[in-house]
């Protein structure tokens, strides 16, 4: 049974560090492809974006624009202040929102997918491509609270009021942009590729219940070790 432990223990390591050396190589270049393809895979953001505001406030919110990787949000909020060089014309407020703050996660997924050992190839594709989307849908949640911030916080009085009148308060904002800008960015993605790759983990860790469970090795004491070996 010692032996056994042993033999299990050197094979976790050994698809550890061979994990290890494969993430280091893989994260940088998941992150270059991410951020030199960020046009295009903002794309959903933007249409998703868009349908979420135009059937929830159809009178505040016209349409969203994709400038490169920046995404414009047209409202049809019309501040009273008037602004230099305005004179009489009424122009609405505009709000510009990053998708890419909360876009890394696809990176990251690409990068721990890719340094599975082992992992076929068809289902690395199909882990990469689910995961984008779940990705997509944190960015999407995000970018709406970024700008919901803005409005909220930083248009002025006029354009804070229409934002309160949705029912949306600012403890709410307040505790959704903190979630969508520092916890759900950087915990989905990892949280995703754990439950993904269950069978892996479980594995290198011992917790595979078709494997025998190196705690419960380990919790035998050195006399009942000793009386089983004899």
């Amino acid at each position: 049974m010692s032996d056994s432990v042993e033999n299990n223990e050197k094979y976790s390591k050994t698809v550890i560090k061979e994990m290890l050396i494969s993430a280091i190589l893989y994260l940088p270049i998941s992150f270059f492809v991410w951020f030199y393809a960020s046009a295009l895979l903002v794309i959903p953001v933007k249409y998703l974006l868009q349908a979420v505001l135009t059937l929830w406030q159809p009178e505040l919110f016209n349409a969203v624009t994709q400038h490169q990787y920046l995404l414009s949000i047209e409202t049809l909020i019309f501040p009273s202040e008037t602004f230099a060089g305005q004179g009489d014309k009424l122009a609405v407020l505009d709000v510009s929102v990053n998708p890419m703050l909360y876009g890394y996660g696809v990176a990251v997924i690409s990068g721990l997918v890719l340094s599975v050992p082992g992992l076929k190839w068809t289902k690395v594709i199909f882990q990469i491509v689910l995961g984008y989307f779940v990705v997509v849908l944190v960015q999407t949640f995000g970018s709406f609270w970024e700008m919901m911030k803005h409005l909220m916080l930083e248009a002025g009085p006029d354009v804070s009021h229409a934002i309160l009148e949705t029912g949306i308060s600012p403890n709410i904002m307040a505790l959704m942009y903190q979630l969508s800008y520092l916890i759900f960015p950087a915990v989905i993605p990892v949280a995703y590729w754990i439950i993904m790759n269950n069978v892996f983990i479980g594995e290198i860790t011992g917790l595979d219940k078709k494997q025998a469970r190196n705690f419960n090795k380990k919790a035998v004491s050195d006399k009942k070790q000793t009386e089983e070996d004899k």
